[in-house]
């Protein structure tokens, strides 16, 4: 173990990939805007594993050293080759801190490669849903194995710590065996101010062209948007029936979709089914400048999920200034307040999201009362003060054994 007060930390993602979802977004915002700190304060040395070449165009630092892991989408890596590939990379480094992302497979990694090579590290386990939320009435998780459930525990109790976003993940996290005194909650964060955001870089990064939506727009309609995927959990279908129960009372409002991979096929034949193909378009994934784009010119962001372990693209809509429908699941409510910054409504209740979708129509005053007061609630998350609750928390575990337990 080095000088606490100038500890290694390693990241390690096996999944980085800031273009697919929330989890992705945020860790490269975190390590864009730690680099940025890293050039002030020279008291900490920082690495970053990511998974392969596909990754590589984003893992440009200046002050974080990078390690191509060379894993393939073509092929799963065999555990001895993942251990040995790892191994190295902790012989090497020798780190205080190993952060992963997720208990399966990256904290299962860390700790067998640790003990295979001897390299005496503490791992922290960043938790983001899957890898320990388990809901196989819609196919979410990791842990529906008897298996995964197995090693998921196994890898729970020997971490030095596990960061949830909130606290909908603290009943998940303790039934796969984390003890309660190594749990941190540390909601997630985006860029905010000053904060570097990559996704308005787009000379630097090869995202797709502007998406203008804005013509879109006719009458007194609206531009209501949903940019989550057609998976289950995300509850698409009953976005789609609510849009079609409020169809009448929404004039020549659109409902925009950004859906387009093969396990989205059953929300396009709905859509056709419910008589919606003019009134519903599909805008194919969007990632930066076209991301910002879409949202500023939407007047209500949905989030219909059966559950979230935080809704990151919440805080995204309220920075552009769209009013939010969400619902009451998961993370979401502990910083959406129903009639303040947004409306919650229950996953199951199609008519209440109808009644909502209307509400939010007729009503502009509400929408800019919800909008003025998500901008204020996205200050209090911004990406720098999640990082120093992360520099805090490694800190801390320099200086002690264990972890202080719970904090906000």
């Amino acid at each position: 173990m080095t000088d606490s007060s100038n500890p290694r930390i390693l990241f390690l993602s096996s999944s980085f990939l800031p273009t697919i979802g929330g989890l992705q977004y945020e860790l490269k915002w975190f390590l864009d805007n730690l680099d940025r700190r890293l050039s002030e304060r020279g008291d900490m040395q920082v690495h970053f594993a990511y998974p392969n070449e596909d990754s590589e165009p984003y893992t440009h630092f200046n002050h974080i050293s990078t390690h191509d892991l060379q894993l393939s989408d073509l092929r799963k890596p065999t555990l001895a080759w993942m251990l040995s590939r790892l191994g190295r990379l902790l012989r090497r480094i020798r780190p205080d801190i190993v952060h992963c992302h997720g208990i399966l497979p990256d904290g299962l990694w860390v700790l067998l490669a640790s003990r295979l090579v001897q390299v005496r590290t503490k791992i922290v386990v960043s938790s983001h849903g899957q890898d320990i939320v388990w809901l196989p009435q819609w196919h979410y998780g990791l842990r529906q194995s008897i298996r995964a459930r197995l090693l998921a525990r196994q890898v729970a109790r020997r971490i030095s710590a596990q960061v949830l976003p909130s606290r909908a993940l603290l009943g998940f996290a303790l039934e796969a065996d984390t003890p309660k005194k190594n749990i941190t909650i540390i909601p997630n964060g985006i860029p905010v101010g000053p904060d570097y955001d990559f996704e308005q870089d787009s000379s630097r990064y090869p995202f797709k062209p502007e998406c203008d939506t804005a013509d879109l727009r006719q009458g007194d309609g609206l531009n209501i948007l949903s940019l989550s995927s057609g998976r289950e959990i995300k509850n698409l279908d009953a976005l789609i029936e609510a849009f079609a129960l409020a169809k009448p009372k929404l004039g020549s409002s659109k409902l925009l979709l950004a859906c387009d991979n093969p396990a989205a096929q059953r929300i396009v034949r709905l859509v056709k089914d419910r008589g919606l193909s003019q009134q519903v378009v599909f805008i194919g994934t969007v990632t930066g400048p076209s991301k910002h784009s879409c949202i500023r010119a939407s007047d209500i962001y949905c989030l219909p999920s059966y559950f979230e372990s935080f809704g990151l693209v919440i805080l995204e809509a309220m920075k552009f200034e769209t009013a939010v429908l969400a619902t009451r699941a998961g993370g979401i409510p502990e910083f959406v307040e129903d009639g303040k910054n947004g409306l919650l409504v229950s996953p199951t209740d199609r008519e209440g999201m109808a009644a909502a979708l209307v509400r939010l129509h007729r009503d502009a005053g509400l929408r800019r009362r919800l909008i003025r007061n998500g901008l204020q609630t996205v200050k209090r998350y911004s990406i720098s003060r999640t990082i120093e609750a992360h520099l805090a928390l490694y800190l801390r575990l320099c200086h002690s054994e264990v972890s202080e337990g719970l904090t906000a």
